[in-house]
């Protein structure tokens, strides 16, 4: 696939995109706290190497104790960590949530950064992380590479590399910032329902012309 068929290619799954029924899509509805660019960062980090589903009912249980950085930093890890449980490395996380908020208020006033090289800067904010909450909380023009987006790209041979941190390393020339914004959700939702890594269903792919 060259740059151009990308282009109708992003252009098609953007336009498909609110009649697949994804799992990313639903649990979006069950959000019961406010989402602001702390919440985003904080559920974050509690997602990696976690179901989704999981996710949310554990950042609904925590924000609803506390939902700010001067209100978190007043519980213990243990508190924490059983408001998240059972997310995986619930203890490791409600470390790195108390690391990183005391960080936020020591250096930041308590705000999240809304730069790249600012929140990276932060120890447990990777770049997949910061480019989450830069997207969704601040709406900057970045994509966080995941499985489902390092999976497609790579299908598509638009890269060609073997993690998503090569990907990462790539993809910020490839789509113009016009692109970028929302196409995580496409892609993951995409690749939850109709590209699936397992059994992909080719026959109502929008995209199967395209796609040698």
């Amino acid at each position: 696939m060259d740059k151009k068929e990308l282009k109708k290619v992003i252009k098609i799954l953007k336009n498909e995109y609110k009649n697949w029924d994804a799992p990313a899509k639903r649990l979006s509805k069950g959000y019961e706290y406010k989402r602001t660019p702390y919440t985003i960062l904080i559920s974050t980090l509690l997602s990696f190497r976690t179901k989704d589903e999981v996710t949310v009912k554990a950042a609904n249980r925590l924000f609803k104790v506390a939902d700010n950085p001067k209100d978190m930093i007043k519980l213990s890890k243990e508190k924490i960590a059983k408001l998240i449980y059972p997310v995986g490395f619930y203890n490791q996380k409600a470390k790195s949530i108390l690391d990183v908020t005391k960080i936020l208020i020591e250096k930041y006033n308590s705000k999240v950064p809304d730069s790249l090289k600012e929140l990276t800067s932060i120890k447990g904010v990777g770049p997949k992380t910061a480019k989450i909450v830069l997207e969704n909380a601040y709406n900057k023009p970045y994509i966080a590479v995941d499985t489902h987006v390092h999976r497609l790209l790579n299908l598509w041979k638009i890269v060609e590399t073997k993690t998503p941190q090569e990907t990462d390393k790539l993809i910020e020339d490839i789509f113009e910032d016009s692109e970028k914004i929302g196409l995580n959700k496409v892609l993951v939702s995409f690749g939850q329902t109709i590209c699936k890594p397992q059994k992909p269903k080719c026959e109502i792919c929008p995209i199967r012309n395209y796609c040698k």
